[in-house]
């Protein structure tokens, strides 16, 4: 199936459809051949290209495009056009419409080039038909993310005020109560709420109800002290790893991106992410080594041999760091200046830090000198396996990582101990 667009004397092939499902459904509701839609074209308007005021016109006539009021209007009118609840009549009607501004809206997009502008008074400057919901919904979640001023009504509000002064019963356009039943669909999911078993019922030590009585209360808060360290080692971690906001240079980047026709390619932002993971120390010593080695001066057959010595992870990109082409040497140094800069302005994206107990040092040092194919909760999680087991025997920290309701570090830590504890259904 294809659609065809008529421009005069002109045929033009826009579209071929494939599908057999969308072609058999447009087969069963087509009683007679689908017609061409014709868009006839204006003649075009003829200005002296001396003329300063005619080539104003010419500009105005580009940028005031209304396009988009026209497709507003045509939906508006689609709505009632196929909405099986609709009288014959208005549907006929509508319909007609809905095709005369898919007619004006191929004219209003000519008029950028003939000057000619169609009239849509009648569709645009009257209220022939009631204003689609949906748009008004559309257009409050547009405002949502902008901002407001002090004495207008806040978002949720309007949000309320929309849905409150619309009688939905009467609405019976599937896509008019769309908005109506993802807002009542929201309203009635209730949150869910973890319900976790008791402590009795999982683990066999915990029958008996003074157990927690019975544990060391000096072990007890030397284990606590290591798995606070453990749960702020992995969550500094994750904050580190988060990509950079400023980028002062990633227009140089693109630049040469797209001077060497690797625009399509690779992009500015995701070379940026490919060095989340990467600790600030590294950062700032990757960048010391740029200076030292003058990375731009680098003959062609050692470059990737020094990437291999600062970013072995990152072998899959060699080629784009090593390609000097358009000052394609600049890459790799905007890349690791711009992160090195953004980590020098704030601790957060430091691992060590000063004030940090040994036993988090050690655990962060475990996470730096990790090999590339481990995963840095595991690197994290044996560390301190082996910090618990210095204070205690692993089944017995079992128990007080239960008594501290830690259940997921526990099973981070000593899921190899845990069924030993675990009571048996009968």
């Amino acid at each position: 199936m294809m659609g065809i667009f008529v421009y005069s004397d002109c045929y033009i092939m826009i579209k071929t459809i494939s599908d057999p499902i969308v072609n058999r459904c447009v087969k069963c509701n087509s009683k007679e051949d689908t017609p061409l839609l014709k868009i006839p074209s204006a003649e075009p308007v003829i200005r002296d290209a001396t003329d300063w005021q005619a080539r104003f016109e010419t500009v105005k006539s580009t940028f005031s495009s209304r396009v988009g009021q026209i497709s507003n209007a045509a939906l508006n009118r689609s709505i009632i056009a196929y909405n099986e609840n609709s009288s014959d009549e208005l549907r006929d009607k509508c319909r007609e419409e809905t095709e005369i501004l898919a007619i004006l809206t191929g004219l209003e997009i000519d008029s950028a080039k003939s000057g000619v502008k169609p009239d849509l008074t009648v569709y645009l400057g009257t209220k022939t038909v009631a204003k689609s919901k949906f748009l008004k919904y559309k257009s409050l979640l547009e405002k949502s993310e902008g901002r407001r001023a002090w004495y207008e009504q806040t978002f949720e509000e309007q949000f309320e005020k929309f849905f409150a002064d619309t009688d939905w019963n009467s609405v019976d356009s599937n896509v008019e109560r769309l908005p109506y039943l993802a807002y009542m669909l929201q309203k009635s999911t209730k949150t869910i709420v973890d319900k976790p078993a008791a402590d009795e019922e999982l683990f066999s030590f915990a029958v008996d109800a003074n157990w927690k009585d019975k544990l060391n209360s000096g072990i007890m808060d030397r284990l606590s002290e290591l798995v606070t360290d453990y749960e702020r080692c992995l969550s500094r971690i994750r904050a580190c790893s988060q990509p950079i906001n400023n980028r002062q240079r990633r227009s140089d980047i693109q630049r040469i991106l797209y001077s060497r026709g690797q625009d399509c390619e690779y992009d500015a932002d995701m070379l940026y992410t490919l060095f989340q993971g990467i600790p600030a120390e590294r950062i700032t010593a990757i960048r010391q080594e740029l200076q030292l080695k003058s990375w731009h001066f680098t003959p062609k057959e050692q470059r990737e041999e020094l990437l291999t010595e600062w970013l072995p992870e990152l072998e899959r990109y060699y080629e784009v760091f090593s390609n000097f082409r358009f000052g394609g040497y600049r890459i790799l140094i905007d890349l690791i200046a711009d992160i090195d800069a953004e980590n020098n302005l704030t601790d957060r994206k430091r691992l060590i830090r000063d004030g940090d107990s040994a036993e988090f040092t050690q655990l962060m040092e475990a996470y730096l000198q990790k090999p590339v194919n481990v995963y840095f909760r595991d690197a994290v999680s044996a560390e301190c396996r082996k910090l618990i087991e210095a204070v205690t025997k692993p089944d017995e920290a079992v128990k007080y990582l239960v008594a501290m309701g830690k259940r997921k570090v526990l099973f981070d830590l000593l899921y190899d101990r845990i069924e030993k504890h675990v009571r048996r259904a009968k």
